[in-house]
């Protein structure tokens, strides 16, 4: 854990009035302020444990509030886990907009340090659902403003005028609520046709090992295409009075950048696929159709060719024939069509992994080319 990475988030929360003070009941920072206090852990690779631990830590500290931040990104599972027990996560992405706003809160009260709450009360409304838990009674603080409304009406009469006016305003308060919840994070779709990823980020971080643990640690998502092909032949070779058959069918794939062949998986591919706030990269193809069509004619024909001997006896002499039997291409029935395989890939100053994203085992050899662009 960096020091630096605590003093930056010591200096978000005094920019809203908190008093931060250092590690208090195995939490790292603490933030108070009067009815709202804020208990902060760092750490490089949450898991739902983690949530568990916190809420227990937090749950006898008179309301205080959990909040875990991480450079890493958060797995589904920490994130539904963080929702039920009431914990606040910031991520990188998070954490870079806290810093943001932080820094233009500070220029707009920058003249005044005295200002009053009406200022920033705007900007309020724009943050996520995640920071409002920070800023306890704001939206409290909007109202009294109708209160003035009925102190110039002398006659009584008219002082019954104010009550729409209230409504009014509780109306314009209900409405940021309903934006914010029309605002779901959806998962962006990508058109290509690949297999399905059963493995999340949060096994892969744990298949990495000691990789992972590093607080530098990337983890992204690789789309690397693949020529797959299924082919069957059926075919029966005679030579004099014997008949050969050279049958078989199989289903492989071919890496479309380094050419590397491998089995392809029973899975069938799916049109379309959903990805996850995980940064990814979808690689080009190298190789073409009508080269790996022929890598695959040559595979295949290699692969059914059979050889036989024959004993036979010519006069008094005996005697052993070895013939070969090889398929025609025309004897080849084979269909052809681009997938595309994801990987996980796990990046930290104690190197470098890629992980299936379908059955979870490390590559032995480079999903691409084997050149790194630093």
């Amino acid at each position: 854990m960096s020091n630096n990475l605590l003093e930056v988030i010591a200096e978000i929360f005094s920019t809203y009035n908190y008093s931060v003070s250092a590690k208090k009941k195995n939490f790292d920072l603490f933030a108070e302020k009067p009815n709202n206090n804020v208990a902060i852990k760092v750490l490089d690779t949450p898991s739902t444990d983690d949530i568990k631990a916190i809420a227990d830590g937090i749950s006898n500290d008179g309301g205080a509030k959990g909040l875990i931040v991480s450079m890493a990104f958060f797995s589904d599972d920490v994130k539904k886990a963080a929702k039920q027990k009431d914990i606040m996560i910031w991520d990188r992405p998070e954490l870079e907009k806290q810093i943001g706003k932080a820094v233009l809160m500070r220029l707009d009260i920058g003249n005044d340090p005295f200002a009053s709450e009406p200022a920033p009360a705007p900007q309020k409304k724009d943050i996520s659902a995640l920071t409002q838990d920070l800023y306890g009674g704001a939206p409290a603080e909007e109202k009294p403003k109708a209160a003035p409304a009925p102190a110039p009406a002398p006659v009584p009469a008219v002082a019954a005028k104010p009550e729409p006016q209230q409504k009014i305003v509780e109306v314009e308060e209900e409405e940021p609520a309903k934006i914010e919840a029309a605002e779901p994070e959806e998962s962006v779709k990508l058109p290509i046709r690949a297999i399905p990823m059963k493995i999340k980020s949060a096994d892969a971080l744990k298949i990495a090992g000691n990789v992972a643990r590093a607080e530098d640690v990337e983890v992204s998502i690789a789309f690397i295409p693949y020529w797959k092909y299924n082919y069957s032949l059926d075919v029966i070779s005679k030579y004099k009075d014997v008949s050969v058959p050279l049958s078989g069918k199989g289903s492989k794939m071919i890496n479309a950048i380094n050419k590397n062949v491998d089995n392809a998986p029973a899975v069938k591919p799916i049109d379309g696929v959903d990805i996850p706030e995980t940064p990814y990269n979808i690689q080009q193809a190298a190789l073409t159709e009508d080269e790996a069509k022929a890598m695959a004619m040559k595979a295949i024909i290699q692969d059914h060719s059979r050889e036989v001997r024959f004993k036979g006896t010519q006069g008094e002499a005996a005697f052993v024939e070895h013939k070969r039997f090889t398929p025609k291409n025309t004897d080849v029935k084979m269909t052809m069509e681009m997938i595309y395989v994801p990987f996980w890939t796990v990046r930290s100053h104690k190197g470098y992994m890629e992980i299936n994203a379908y059955d979870g085992k490390p590559t032995q050899t480079p999903i691409d080319d084997g050149a790194e662009i630093l």
